[in-house]
Protein backbone atom coordinates (compact mmCIF):
# COMPACT_ATOMS: atom_id res chain seq x y z
CA UNK A 1 0.00 0.00 0.00
CA UNK A 2 2.90 2.38 0.63
CA UNK A 3 4.35 2.09 -2.58
CA UNK A 4 0.79 2.66 -4.40
CA UNK A 5 0.84 5.63 -2.30
CA UNK A 6 3.94 6.59 -3.02
CA UNK A 7 3.59 6.08 -6.77
CA UNK A 8 0.27 8.25 -6.93
CA UNK A 9 2.09 11.18 -5.20
CA UNK A 10 4.87 10.47 -7.67
CA UNK A 11 2.34 10.98 -10.25
CA UNK A 12 0.52 13.77 -8.82
CA UNK A 13 3.73 15.60 -8.59
CA UNK A 14 4.35 14.91 -12.18
CA UNK A 15 7.61 13.39 -12.22
CA UNK A 16 6.50 10.29 -13.67
CA UNK A 17 3.52 9.57 -16.30
CA UNK A 18 0.52 7.42 -14.95
CA UNK A 19 0.32 3.75 -16.35
CA UNK A 20 -1.62 2.94 -18.85
CA UNK A 21 -5.38 1.89 -18.11
CA UNK A 22 -6.23 -1.80 -18.05
CA UNK A 23 -9.64 -2.52 -19.37
CA UNK A 24 -11.79 -3.47 -16.98
CA UNK A 25 -12.46 -7.32 -18.00
CA UNK A 26 -9.00 -8.02 -17.00
CA UNK A 27 -8.40 -5.63 -13.72
CA UNK A 28 -9.80 -8.37 -11.88
CA UNK A 29 -6.54 -10.81 -12.96
CA UNK A 30 -4.49 -7.78 -10.77
CA UNK A 31 -6.44 -7.70 -7.82
CA UNK A 32 -5.95 -9.43 -4.12
CA UNK A 33 -8.97 -11.70 -2.65
CA UNK A 34 -10.48 -8.82 -0.60
CA UNK A 35 -10.13 -6.23 -3.34
CA UNK A 36 -11.18 -8.55 -5.56
CA UNK A 37 -14.78 -8.31 -3.30
CA UNK A 38 -14.42 -4.82 -3.09
CA UNK A 39 -14.59 -4.65 -7.00
CA UNK A 40 -17.29 -7.08 -7.23
CA UNK A 41 -19.32 -5.05 -5.00
CA UNK A 42 -18.81 -1.92 -6.56
CA UNK A 43 -18.91 -2.73 -10.00
CA UNK A 44 -23.07 -4.30 -8.22
CA UNK A 45 -24.09 -0.93 -7.41
CA UNK A 46 -22.17 0.84 -10.36
CA UNK A 47 -24.51 -1.24 -12.81
CA UNK A 48 -27.64 -0.85 -10.79
CA UNK A 49 -27.42 2.92 -11.01
CA UNK A 50 -26.56 2.86 -14.43
CA UNK A 51 -29.55 0.56 -15.02
CA UNK A 52 -31.50 3.24 -12.92
CA UNK A 53 -29.65 6.29 -15.07
CA UNK A 54 -31.29 4.80 -18.33
CA UNK A 55 -35.08 3.56 -17.02
CA UNK A 56 -35.41 7.69 -15.95
CA UNK A 57 -33.89 8.88 -19.37
CA UNK A 58 -36.67 6.51 -21.12
CA UNK A 59 -39.16 7.43 -18.87
CA UNK A 60 -38.34 11.17 -19.99
CA UNK A 61 -37.77 10.51 -23.60
CA UNK A 62 -41.51 8.32 -24.03
CA UNK A 63 -43.77 9.55 -21.65
CA UNK A 64 -42.71 12.75 -20.50
CA UNK A 65 -42.32 16.75 -21.68
CA UNK A 66 -44.24 17.84 -25.21
CA UNK A 67 -45.13 13.77 -25.89
CA UNK A 68 -47.21 13.39 -22.54
CA UNK A 69 -48.84 17.21 -22.78
CA UNK A 70 -49.71 16.42 -26.57
CA UNK A 71 -51.70 13.29 -25.77
CA UNK A 72 -53.16 14.57 -22.31
CA UNK A 73 -54.81 12.79 -19.22
CA UNK A 74 -55.65 9.03 -20.12
CA UNK A 75 -58.05 7.17 -17.91
CA UNK A 76 -59.42 10.00 -15.76
CA UNK A 77 -57.65 12.01 -12.98
CA UNK A 78 -55.18 8.76 -12.49
CA UNK A 79 -53.07 9.71 -15.57
CA UNK A 80 -49.67 11.98 -14.76
CA UNK A 81 -48.95 15.34 -15.52
CA UNK A 82 -46.04 16.07 -17.39
CA UNK A 83 -44.57 17.62 -14.76
CA UNK A 84 -45.04 14.76 -12.40
CA UNK A 85 -43.64 12.42 -15.07
CA UNK A 86 -40.54 14.67 -14.70
CA UNK A 87 -40.16 14.99 -11.06
CA UNK A 88 -40.44 10.98 -10.74
CA UNK A 89 -38.05 10.49 -13.99
CA UNK A 90 -35.35 12.76 -12.67
CA UNK A 91 -35.45 11.20 -9.40
CA UNK A 92 -34.88 8.02 -10.78
CA UNK A 93 -32.14 9.33 -12.63
CA UNK A 94 -31.16 11.10 -9.11
CA UNK A 95 -31.11 7.68 -7.60
CA UNK A 96 -28.93 6.51 -10.09
CA UNK A 97 -26.83 8.73 -10.06
CA UNK A 98 -26.01 8.34 -6.18
CA UNK A 99 -25.28 4.53 -6.60
CA UNK A 100 -22.83 5.47 -9.16
CA UNK A 101 -20.86 7.95 -7.20
CA UNK A 102 -20.60 5.65 -4.28
CA UNK A 103 -18.92 2.94 -6.62
CA UNK A 104 -16.70 5.21 -8.06
CA UNK A 105 -14.20 5.48 -5.56
CA UNK A 106 -13.45 2.22 -4.78
CA UNK A 107 -13.68 1.86 -8.63
CA UNK A 108 -11.20 3.83 -9.47
CA UNK A 109 -8.42 3.33 -6.70
CA UNK A 110 -8.99 -0.54 -7.54
CA UNK A 111 -8.30 0.10 -11.36
CA UNK A 112 -5.31 2.50 -10.59
CA UNK A 113 -3.82 -0.27 -8.59
CA UNK A 114 -4.56 -2.82 -11.78
CA UNK A 115 -2.82 -0.36 -13.68
CA UNK A 116 0.04 -0.32 -11.73
CA UNK A 117 0.59 -4.00 -11.36
CA UNK A 118 0.01 -4.55 -14.79
CA UNK A 119 2.85 -1.96 -15.88
CA UNK A 120 4.84 -3.66 -13.00
CA UNK A 121 4.39 -6.95 -14.66
CA UNK A 122 5.34 -6.03 -17.87
CA UNK A 123 8.31 -3.66 -17.32
CA UNK A 124 11.43 -4.45 -19.33
CA UNK A 125 13.54 -6.62 -17.18
CA UNK A 126 16.79 -8.01 -18.24
CA UNK A 127 18.25 -11.86 -17.80
CA UNK A 128 22.26 -11.15 -18.09
CA UNK A 129 25.37 -13.28 -17.27
CA UNK A 130 28.91 -12.06 -16.94
CA UNK A 131 32.14 -14.65 -18.14
CA UNK A 132 35.44 -14.09 -16.86
CA UNK A 133 38.20 -15.41 -19.40
CA UNK A 134 39.22 -18.80 -18.44
CA UNK A 135 42.28 -20.59 -19.56
CA UNK A 136 41.45 -23.90 -21.58
CA UNK A 137 43.34 -25.92 -19.13
CA UNK A 138 40.84 -24.62 -16.42
CA UNK A 139 37.52 -24.72 -18.51
CA UNK A 140 36.48 -28.03 -18.26
CA UNK A 141 37.05 -29.84 -14.95
CA UNK A 142 35.25 -26.71 -12.74
CA UNK A 143 32.04 -27.23 -15.54
CA UNK A 144 32.22 -31.14 -14.67
CA UNK A 145 32.66 -30.97 -10.96
CA UNK A 146 29.69 -28.62 -10.75
CA UNK A 147 27.40 -30.51 -12.82
CA UNK A 148 28.84 -33.76 -11.25
CA UNK A 149 27.78 -32.62 -7.75
CA UNK A 150 24.46 -31.37 -9.24
CA UNK A 151 23.39 -35.20 -10.56
CA UNK A 152 24.44 -36.55 -7.20
CA UNK A 153 22.57 -34.31 -5.33
CA UNK A 154 19.49 -34.70 -7.51
CA UNK A 155 19.64 -38.59 -6.83
CA UNK A 156 20.41 -39.58 -10.36
CA UNK A 157 22.19 -43.40 -10.10
CA UNK A 158 23.92 -43.48 -13.58
CA UNK A 159 25.40 -40.67 -15.92
CA UNK A 160 25.79 -41.39 -19.95
CA UNK A 161 28.21 -38.90 -21.58
CA UNK A 162 26.95 -38.74 -24.87
CA UNK A 163 30.00 -36.74 -26.64
CA UNK A 164 30.82 -33.15 -27.88
CA UNK A 165 29.70 -31.19 -30.83
CA UNK A 166 31.49 -27.80 -31.88
CA UNK A 167 30.50 -24.76 -34.39
CA UNK A 168 33.67 -23.22 -35.69
CA UNK A 169 33.57 -20.19 -37.44
CA UNK A 170 33.04 -21.41 -40.76
CA UNK A 171 30.01 -22.38 -39.66
CA UNK A 172 31.17 -26.09 -39.89
CA UNK A 173 30.06 -28.88 -37.00
CA UNK A 174 32.44 -30.87 -35.43
CA UNK A 175 32.75 -33.89 -32.83
CA UNK A 176 36.22 -33.43 -31.09
CA UNK A 177 36.77 -36.55 -29.18
CA UNK A 178 39.03 -34.91 -27.05
CA UNK A 179 36.69 -32.61 -25.61
CA UNK A 180 34.66 -35.90 -24.92
CA UNK A 181 37.54 -37.26 -23.29
CA UNK A 182 38.41 -34.54 -21.25
CA UNK A 183 35.23 -34.11 -19.69
CA UNK A 184 35.33 -38.28 -18.85
CA UNK A 185 39.09 -37.45 -17.40
CA UNK A 186 37.88 -34.21 -14.99
CA UNK A 187 34.56 -36.69 -14.32
CA UNK A 188 36.06 -39.80 -13.19
CA UNK A 189 39.23 -37.69 -11.15
CA UNK A 190 36.08 -36.48 -9.34
CA UNK A 191 33.33 -39.11 -7.99
CA UNK A 192 33.55 -41.55 -10.86
CA UNK A 193 30.85 -43.83 -9.79
CA UNK A 194 27.72 -42.63 -11.55
CA UNK A 195 29.16 -42.55 -14.84
CA UNK A 196 28.49 -45.11 -17.61
CA UNK A 197 30.72 -46.76 -19.82
CA UNK A 198 29.81 -46.10 -23.40
CA UNK A 199 27.92 -48.63 -25.24
CA UNK A 200 29.95 -50.49 -27.97
CA UNK A 201 27.59 -49.49 -31.12
CA UNK A 202 27.83 -46.14 -29.40
CA UNK A 203 24.42 -43.51 -28.28
CA UNK A 204 21.71 -42.67 -30.63
CA UNK A 205 18.54 -41.49 -29.91
CA UNK A 206 15.51 -43.43 -29.87
CA UNK A 207 11.75 -41.85 -29.67
CA UNK A 208 9.65 -42.22 -26.96
CA UNK A 209 6.54 -44.60 -27.54
CA UNK A 210 3.71 -44.27 -25.15
CA UNK A 211 4.17 -45.00 -22.55
CA UNK A 212 7.63 -46.08 -22.40
CA UNK A 213 10.22 -43.33 -22.64
CA UNK A 214 13.13 -42.76 -25.24
CA UNK A 215 15.99 -44.55 -25.07
CA UNK A 216 19.66 -43.60 -25.64
CA UNK A 217 20.58 -46.66 -27.93
CA UNK A 218 19.72 -50.08 -29.33
CA UNK A 219 20.32 -52.83 -26.54
CA UNK A 220 19.50 -49.76 -23.62
CA UNK A 221 16.85 -49.64 -21.60
CA UNK A 222 14.78 -46.37 -21.07
CA UNK A 223 14.82 -45.15 -17.76
CA UNK A 224 11.21 -45.40 -15.99
CA UNK A 225 11.39 -42.47 -13.95
CA UNK A 226 12.84 -38.66 -13.65
CA UNK A 227 15.82 -38.61 -11.60
CA UNK A 228 17.16 -41.99 -12.38
CA UNK A 229 19.26 -41.57 -15.52
CA UNK A 230 21.16 -38.35 -16.76
CA UNK A 231 22.67 -37.53 -19.73
CA UNK A 232 25.78 -35.50 -20.28
CA UNK A 233 27.36 -33.29 -23.50
CA UNK A 234 29.46 -30.45 -24.42
CA UNK A 235 29.11 -27.47 -27.06
CA UNK A 236 31.46 -25.16 -28.19
CA UNK A 237 30.79 -22.46 -30.19
CA UNK A 238 33.69 -20.07 -31.76
CA UNK A 239 33.38 -16.16 -31.75
CA UNK A 240 36.62 -15.76 -33.51
CA UNK A 241 37.08 -16.83 -37.41
CA UNK A 242 40.04 -19.00 -36.33
CA UNK A 243 37.50 -21.05 -33.99
CA UNK A 244 39.89 -21.18 -31.43
CA UNK A 245 37.76 -18.37 -29.21
CA UNK A 246 34.30 -18.79 -27.89
CA UNK A 247 32.35 -20.55 -25.19
CA UNK A 248 32.26 -23.61 -23.75
CA UNK A 249 29.06 -25.15 -22.61
CA UNK A 250 28.24 -28.14 -20.47
CA UNK A 251 24.49 -29.39 -20.62
CA UNK A 252 23.15 -32.15 -17.97
CA UNK A 253 19.60 -33.63 -18.88
CA UNK A 254 16.99 -36.07 -17.42
CA UNK A 255 16.99 -39.37 -19.87
CA UNK A 256 12.92 -39.69 -19.06
CA UNK A 257 11.61 -36.34 -19.15
CA UNK A 258 14.40 -35.12 -21.59
CA UNK A 259 14.43 -32.16 -20.10
CA UNK A 260 17.08 -29.79 -19.57
CA UNK A 261 18.29 -29.18 -16.45
CA UNK A 262 21.36 -27.93 -15.84
CA UNK A 263 24.22 -25.81 -17.87
CA UNK A 264 27.47 -24.83 -17.55
CA UNK A 265 29.19 -22.12 -19.52
CA UNK A 266 32.78 -20.79 -19.87
CA UNK A 267 34.56 -18.14 -22.53
CA UNK A 268 37.57 -19.65 -23.42
CA UNK A 269 40.56 -20.39 -25.71
CA UNK A 270 40.90 -23.91 -26.95
CA UNK A 271 44.57 -24.97 -26.79
CA UNK A 272 46.04 -21.82 -25.65
CA UNK A 273 47.59 -21.76 -22.52
CA UNK A 274 46.76 -18.27 -21.48
CA UNK A 275 43.42 -17.31 -20.47
CA UNK A 276 41.55 -14.86 -23.50
CA UNK A 277 41.61 -11.02 -22.86
CA UNK A 278 38.38 -9.72 -21.48
CA UNK A 279 34.88 -10.68 -20.76
CA UNK A 280 32.29 -11.68 -22.31
CA UNK A 281 28.96 -10.73 -21.21
CA UNK A 282 25.75 -11.86 -22.23
CA UNK A 283 21.94 -10.00 -21.83
CA UNK A 284 18.56 -10.92 -22.49
CA UNK A 285 16.22 -8.09 -22.59
CA UNK A 286 12.85 -8.93 -22.12
CA UNK A 287 10.79 -6.02 -23.29
CA UNK A 288 7.65 -6.66 -21.52
CA UNK A 289 8.56 -9.09 -18.84
CA UNK A 290 7.05 -11.93 -21.55
CA UNK A 291 9.39 -14.59 -19.84
CA UNK A 292 8.29 -14.50 -16.10
CA UNK A 293 4.38 -14.31 -17.22
CA UNK A 294 4.75 -16.84 -19.31
CA UNK A 295 6.75 -19.19 -16.21
CA UNK A 296 3.95 -18.04 -13.99
CA UNK A 297 1.33 -19.04 -16.30
CA UNK A 298 2.08 -23.13 -16.27
CA UNK A 299 4.98 -25.46 -16.54
CA UNK A 300 6.10 -24.84 -20.09
CA UNK A 301 8.95 -26.91 -22.01
CA UNK A 302 10.48 -24.76 -24.73
CA UNK A 303 12.00 -26.15 -28.46
CA UNK A 304 13.64 -24.31 -30.65
CA UNK A 305 12.31 -23.36 -33.91
CA UNK A 306 14.65 -24.61 -37.35
CA UNK A 307 15.28 -20.79 -38.05
CA UNK A 308 17.11 -19.88 -35.31
CA UNK A 309 20.49 -18.99 -34.74
CA UNK A 310 22.91 -22.34 -33.19
CA UNK A 311 24.36 -19.73 -30.96
CA UNK A 312 21.53 -17.50 -30.01
CA UNK A 313 19.55 -21.08 -28.97
CA UNK A 314 22.79 -22.16 -26.82
CA UNK A 315 22.26 -18.68 -24.85
CA UNK A 316 18.67 -18.95 -24.17
CA UNK A 317 18.89 -22.35 -23.34
CA UNK A 318 21.18 -21.37 -20.43
CA UNK A 319 19.45 -18.46 -19.43
CA UNK A 320 16.38 -20.47 -19.59
CA UNK A 321 17.81 -23.01 -17.33
CA UNK A 322 20.08 -21.20 -15.26
CA UNK A 323 17.79 -18.09 -14.58
CA UNK A 324 14.41 -18.64 -15.14
CA UNK A 325 11.36 -21.37 -14.27
CA UNK A 326 11.26 -22.39 -17.98
CA UNK A 327 11.93 -25.57 -19.37
CA UNK A 328 14.14 -26.56 -22.29
CA UNK A 329 13.84 -29.96 -24.41
CA UNK A 330 16.88 -31.75 -24.41
CA UNK A 331 15.92 -34.70 -27.40
CA UNK A 332 16.78 -32.28 -29.96
CA UNK A 333 20.51 -31.50 -28.58
CA UNK A 334 20.66 -35.40 -28.05
CA UNK A 335 19.95 -35.97 -31.60
CA UNK A 336 22.55 -33.79 -32.92
CA UNK A 337 24.94 -34.81 -30.85
CA UNK A 338 24.50 -38.80 -31.18
CA UNK A 339 22.53 -39.24 -33.91
CA UNK A 340 19.56 -41.23 -34.11
CA UNK A 341 15.97 -39.59 -33.98
CA UNK A 342 13.92 -37.75 -35.16
CA UNK A 343 13.39 -35.51 -31.80
CA UNK A 344 10.12 -35.35 -32.00
CA UNK A 345 7.69 -32.25 -29.97
CA UNK A 346 6.30 -34.40 -27.64
CA UNK A 347 5.85 -32.11 -24.14
CA UNK A 348 7.31 -28.98 -25.84
CA UNK A 349 4.67 -25.91 -25.25
CA UNK A 350 6.26 -23.49 -27.88
CA UNK A 351 9.39 -23.02 -29.80
CA UNK A 352 12.10 -19.92 -29.06
CA UNK A 353 13.34 -18.47 -32.41
CA UNK A 354 16.77 -16.41 -32.14
CA UNK A 355 17.71 -14.67 -35.39
CA UNK A 356 20.95 -12.88 -35.92
CA UNK A 357 20.46 -8.90 -36.76
CA UNK A 358 24.40 -8.84 -36.54
CA UNK A 359 27.25 -11.49 -37.29
CA UNK A 360 27.93 -13.64 -34.17
CA UNK A 361 31.88 -13.30 -34.83
CA UNK A 362 32.22 -9.70 -34.51
CA UNK A 363 32.90 -8.19 -30.97
CA UNK A 364 28.69 -7.73 -30.23
CA UNK A 365 26.21 -9.69 -31.57
CA UNK A 366 22.71 -9.77 -30.70
CA UNK A 367 19.70 -11.73 -31.69
CA UNK A 368 16.11 -10.87 -31.97
CA UNK A 369 13.81 -12.91 -29.83
CA UNK A 370 10.51 -14.37 -30.71
CA UNK A 371 8.79 -17.19 -28.56
CA UNK A 372 6.07 -19.38 -30.80
CA UNK A 373 3.51 -20.96 -29.30
CA UNK A 374 2.33 -23.83 -30.77
CA UNK A 375 -0.63 -23.19 -32.98
CA UNK A 376 -0.40 -19.52 -32.24
CA UNK A 377 1.16 -16.56 -33.69
CA UNK A 378 4.70 -15.63 -32.28
CA UNK A 379 5.23 -13.11 -29.49
CA UNK A 380 8.49 -10.24 -29.65
CA UNK A 381 10.53 -10.71 -26.51
CA UNK A 382 13.56 -8.47 -26.76
CA UNK A 383 17.31 -8.63 -28.30
CA UNK A 384 19.47 -11.21 -27.22
CA UNK A 385 23.22 -9.16 -27.15
CA UNK A 386 26.47 -11.14 -26.35
CA UNK A 387 29.36 -8.70 -26.17
CA UNK A 388 33.31 -9.26 -25.48
CA UNK A 389 35.21 -6.53 -24.13
CA UNK A 390 37.74 -5.44 -22.53
CA UNK A 391 39.06 -6.23 -18.66
CA UNK A 392 37.82 -4.25 -16.19
CA UNK A 393 39.89 -1.34 -15.10
CA UNK A 394 41.53 -2.24 -11.63
CA UNK A 395 41.80 0.91 -9.13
Amino acid sequence: MNAFLASLMLIAAGEVGPPPPVPDAEVVRYLKANELVEWNNAMRINAAGEIRIKQGKSILTTSGGAAAANKGPRLGGLTETPEQVTVRAQKIIDEGTAQVRQALPSLTRLRAAAALRAAEKTKPINFSVELAPVAWSGAVTPATVRLQKQARDTGFTKVHLLGAISLLGDGKLARPPEISTAIRNAWSNGDGGLLANAPEDGYAYIPAVAPVAASLGKGMKPATAPKQVAILWSEYYALSADGNRGLFFLRLADAFTMRLIGSEVVYTEVGVLAAPTGVCEVSLRDDRSFVPRLAESGDWVLGFDRASHPLGSALLAHLSVTQTKLGVAAAPYVVIVAGGGPAGTEGVGAKWRAVAVTSPTAGASAFQITSIPNGAEGVEVGQLTLKLGAPAATK
